[in-house]
């Protein structure tokens, strides 16, 4: 039996295991250690825990963000270093390097560049200045053997305009969309000519139910840039989705034989959208070892189309990946 001088310490010793709450620097450690050690997903699960419980300290945002990269996770990766950039700390500038690798690895050429450049040009003595500088040599000579790039087949070197058009569709792509509205009204009045920006801004204005205003904006696309593949791509979907004819735009769209990564892929998911999983299937399966593996709307068209056309084992490759990176489409196979 205890007496009171041993239960007393042992409530102590019990008050001290109960105390230990790990913070974000204990689980950024861990996160740290398993990284060097290159196990890659407990390094996530530790670092990604460091950043709920410390949810502004950029150093585990941006530590986060490049073991997400190490695992193929580029657009989360992405996600992540935006947050870093816009919500916590604008002047690290070590994000524009990180950004730079992703886009390299995706095959976005010039947005790699873009970040790169922008990097070497506010750090010129940085801790990845020489880094950058070596990216900028690998990826310019990538860029001119793809010679087109999977941004846009216009050639707009304005940094600004670079900057502004991915900012707008990271808040486009998150839901944002009265944001995005505006950033891309504001792009286009600065460049009346950048079609990226008003074939976006359809779609943004199709999302907030302003389908005349998007079929407008489109219309107008196609009347100043007739062979505009996105703006074409788009006009279809509204048709097809508002229960009108599209048919007659069909035989233009067939006829397209896109070379960039950018134009397949849309072309792909339209026709998968129509109905048309044969041609979908056939243009997305051509850039699938190019598409980072949580790009959640190219697996659920690839998984629909690859199911239409029989390839059902595939789809259902497709679809596990999917619920990997994306847990909240479980139960909604496009296929039930």
């Amino acid at each position: 039996m205890q007496n009171n001088d041993q239960m007393h310490n042992d409530q102590n010793d019990l008050e001290n295991i109960y105390s230990f709450i790990p913070s974000g620097e204990f689980y950024f450690s861990k996160g740290i250690q398993a990284f060097q050690k290159h196990d890659l997903q407990n390094a996530k699960k530790y670092l990604r825990r460091a950043m709920e419980l410390e949810p502004n300290e950029p150093i585990i945002a941006c530590q986060y963000a490049i073991v997400l990269g190490e695992l193929e996770l580029y657009e989360q990766s992405n996600d992540i270093i935006y947050h870093v950039l816009n919500e916590i700390d604008p002047d690290l500038h070590e994000c524009h390097y990180f950004l730079a690798n992703n886009f390299a690895y995706m095959g976005l050429y010039k947005k790699s560049l873009y970040h790169a450049n922008k990097y070497i040009s506010l750090e010129p003595d940085g801790q990845f200045a020489k880094d950058a500088l070596e990216l900028i040599e690998i990826v310019s000579i990538e860029n001119e053997e793809e010679h087109v790039d999977p941004i846009s087949s216009n050639d707009f070197e304005d940094e600004e305009l670079i900057e502004g058009q991915e900012e707008a569709m990271h808040l486009l792509e998150n839901g944002k969309y009265d944001e995005a509205i505006e950033e891309f009204q504001q792009l286009i009045t600065k460049h009346p000519d950048f079609w990226p920006a008003h074939n976006n801004l359809a779609l943004a204005y199709y999302y907030v139910g302003k389908k005349d205003l998007a079929k407008e904006v489109t219309e107008r696309v196609l009347a100043k840039s007739p062979g505009n593949l996105h703006a074409l791509c788009n006009m279809v979907v509204f048709l097809y989705y508002d229960g009108e004819d599209y048919q007659s735009l069909l035989p233009a769209l067939e006829k397209i034989h896109p070379i960039s990564i950018d134009h397949r892929y849309k072309l792909g998911v339209t026709f998968s959208i129509l109905g048309e999983y044969e041609k979908g299937y056939y243009w997305l399966r051509k850039i699938m070892k190019h598409i980072p593996v949580d790009d959640g709307s190219f697996y659920y068209w690839y998984s629909c189309a690859a199911y239409y056309v029989g390839k059902k084992q595939q789809a259902d490759f497709a679809w596990k990946n999917l619920l990997k990176y994306h847990p909240d489409k479980i139960g909604m196979e496009p296929w039930k």
